[in-house]
């Protein structure tokens, strides 16, 4: 199994494994949504979905049992109805700011591409969001 983990979080954990301090975890996460994958040149839709822009996401606590090796949403992430057309909605990036930021997570939407039209609700329950951090096993 891939990890759902950006190349830039992905440097972060090898610089601290060879010795450098990690830095301080963000004061917050941020759900975007994307036409195309954002580690391969994918575009941020979120603005033409909600015109107020990437919506926050808590997350559960990791269970330090050696087993989990994913992270998953803990609310609802709730963009409301989109303000406008999106041709092809088809993956999800958690990124460290509300704007611009950096990206640490992203993953394809199961059943993706989606076309959405205005005035469509897009809503991530609680538990809808897992992200991978590595392969198990």
């Amino acid at each position: 199994m891939a990890s759902d983990m950006s190349v830039y979080l992905g440097n972060k954990v090898c610089r601290w494994l060879a010795g450098n301090a990690m830095p301080a975890a963000p004061a917050a996460c941020y759900v975007a949504l994307f036409n195309g994958n954002p580690k391969a040149s994918g575009t941020e839709v979120t603005a033409t979905i909600r015109a107020a822009g990437r919506v926050a996401i808590a997350f559960d606590a990791i269970a330090d049992d050696g087993v989990d090796n994913e992270i998953t949403n803990s609310a609802d992430v709730d963009f409301g109805e989109a303000a406008g057309d999106v041709a092809n909605l088809d993956y999800v990036g958690i990124f460290d700011a509300a704007s611009g930021g950096d990206l640490l997570f992203s993953k394809a939407l199961p059943g993706g591409p989606f076309a959405v039209a205005a005035g469509t609700p897009i809503k991530f329950l609680s538990g809808d969001l897992t992200f991978t951090i590595g392969a198990a096993g």
